[in-house]
């Protein structure tokens, strides 16, 4: 392995998380594995329309990642506590996000057809709300001092915009 290679192995290897704050989780254990088990249940629903093995693999492995115990919520941060200091499935995992080929169309309408089955009423409606949010350091795009809702001030934060669907059923 090259000397670049090694660096990145160590670097791969340290576990403490870039604040060095552990994260913090409002939810019991127990609900998020539950909530974990749910997700696994969706993403089945679309397994069919991922072409290839790796990418319905590399696709549940994202999710789970995002519901992980983690600071970061990167690739990265994921393969390391999820399969451990692997730089090969590193960069698999960034070339699925980044380059994947999966056609969108397909699963955005299957996944607007299991929201309207669930979900779906005549008097829905589309939620869209801007929300800022605090942020520290510099690695995030967007984050600068601004108007901060969260805090009720200006502050170092990042804006997000969030679209929801509510009705009766949820």
């Amino acid at each position: 392995m090259s000397k670049k290679g090694q660096r990145q192995q160590r670097r791969l290897q340290q576990q403490a998380p870039p604040s060095g704050l552990k994260p913090e989780m409002n939810l019991a254990p127990r609900d998020l594995a539950m909530m974990a088990q749910e997700l696994a249940r969706y993403h089945a629903q679309f397994h069919d329309l991922f072409q290839r093995r790796e990418q319905r693999e590399w696709s549940e492995f994202y999710l789970r990642g995002q519901v992980a115990d983690l600071e970061r919520k990167t690739v990265e941060p994921m393969v390391v506590a999820l399969k451990g200091p692997n730089l090969a499935a590193v960069r698999a995992g960034q070339q699925f996000l980044g380059e994947g080929a999966w056609e969108d169309g397909p699963i955005l309408a299957r996944h607007q057809r299991l929201v309207g089955e669930s979900l779906g009423e005549v008097d829905g409606v589309v939620i869209v709300d801007g929300s800022g949010f605090p942020k520290q350091g510099t690695h995030s795009v967007g984050v600068a001092p601004q108007y901060c809702g969260a805090l009720g001030k200006i502050a170092n934060c990042q804006q997000g915009v969030f679209a929801a669907y509510a009705s009766r059923k949820g």
